[in-house]
């Protein structure tokens, strides 16, 4: 390699260890101002806290929880919960006007035929799924250590209502739209080893 090539590659890994900088702090940043909101939310009154009905036929669907804040502001939580295996896949918090909560609110409702469910009940049914896939292997969504705070002092222990995790007894994979070949055969795998065959079910779907 030339000199001036080689005085190019070292300008090139300067320029990407920058942006990789730059990227870290931009996440950290994010992040601090979410875990902020939610801390100054978590004692803010319940305002709702909703399920979909059909959440244990389907295996999956948003779950969320709201906190009332000065000024009409809406502290919003969301929690895509898979019950039959992966727990907490994704999560969802921002704090909103009353107008674009109504509107977020009543697209979800819509497409997942969400009913009222009590605090107690939504946090151990958030939780309870996180520890059922832990005991599979699959840790929930990065963000869920900061936005599950927004429960604040809800009390799990408090829903008497006993979840059953898995389908027909067993985990069940249903591979998501956004998941790559190589995430499903990772997941497939790690239940395989965990499990063994026959001990678990798994549907990929079609992309």
């Amino acid at each position: 390699m030339t000199e001036p090539e080689t005085r190019y590659q070292k300008y090139l890994a300067r320029k990407r260890q920058k942006q990789e900088k730059k990227t870290t702090q931009t996440k950290a940043g994010k992040a601090g101002s979410m875990a902020s909101q939610i801390a100054l939310a978590a004692n803010a009154p319940i305002h709702e806290c909703l399920v979909p009905a059909n959440l244990f036929e389907r295996g999956i669907g948003n779950l969320v929880f709201s906190r009332s804040l000065p000024g009409g502001r809406m502290a919003l939580a969301m929690f895509l919960l898979d019950v039959f295996c992966l727990g907490v896949k994704d999560t969802f918090f921002a704090v909103v006007g009353r107008d674009e909560y109504d509107t977020r609110l009543r697209s979800w409702r819509e497409r997942e035929s969400l009913q009222p469910i009590d605090p107690a009940g939504l946090r151990k049914l958030v939780e309870g799924g996180v520890a059922y896939a832990r005991e599979l292997g699959f840790n929930p969504s990065p963000d869920f250590v900061v936005v599950h705070k927004i429960f604040g002092d809800v009390e799990a222990a408090a829903c008497p209502t006993h979840f059953e995790y898995g389908h027909a007894g067993k985990p069940f994979y249903i591979s998501g739209p956004h998941e790559t070949a190589t995430q499903v055969r990772t997941i497939v795998d790690q239940l395989q080893r965990r499990f063994g065959s026959g001990n678990f079910e798994y549907l990929v779907l079609e992309q």
